[in-house]
């Protein structure tokens, strides 16, 4: 068995897809439960609002802008995130399909590795990432 690592799971996708939010809610009380029976321990996470609240701050040679919202030409946009303990990264992409796949169009989900700086777990400080 490796040693558990803590892994931030981001959920991309259009914020105008879901059709049902009552039903995407469902899928991720599901997703918690699932976690928690497979020994995904969630520390944390949060919806976020609309990618149209945004406020981007934009850093150059010629200094410093604020503007509102990204201004993407992406249909995906960042719209939630957990914080994700585990020992198996792989399984727990697999539990969290169906956070993106019910979407009109599907989405997208990445995981990345927090960096446990000054912890000595050099498993943890590696770059691992996937995207499904």
């Amino acid at each position: 068995m490796t040693t558990p690592t803590t892994y931030t799971l981001l959920l991309w996708g259009d914020p105008d897809a879901c059709d049902d939010l009552a039903a995407a809610y469902a899928a991720h009380e599901r997703f918690a439960q699932e976690c928690a029976a497979r020994g995904h321990e969630i520390l944390g996470g949060e919806e976020l609002t609309s990618p149209t609240t945004a406020r981007v701050l934009r850093v150059g040679a010629g200094g410093s802008e604020v503007t509102d919202g990204p201004f993407a030409e992406l249909t995906e946009q960042l719209g939630g995130f957990y914080l994700v303990r585990t020992s198996d990264p792989e399984g727990l992409l697999r539990l969290a399909a169906p956070l993106v796949m019910d979407e009109v169009g599907g989405g997208t989900l990445e995981l990345r590795a927090v960096v446990a700086h000054g912890a000595g777990d050099e498993a943890t400080a590696a770059q691992a990432g996937a995207v499904v």
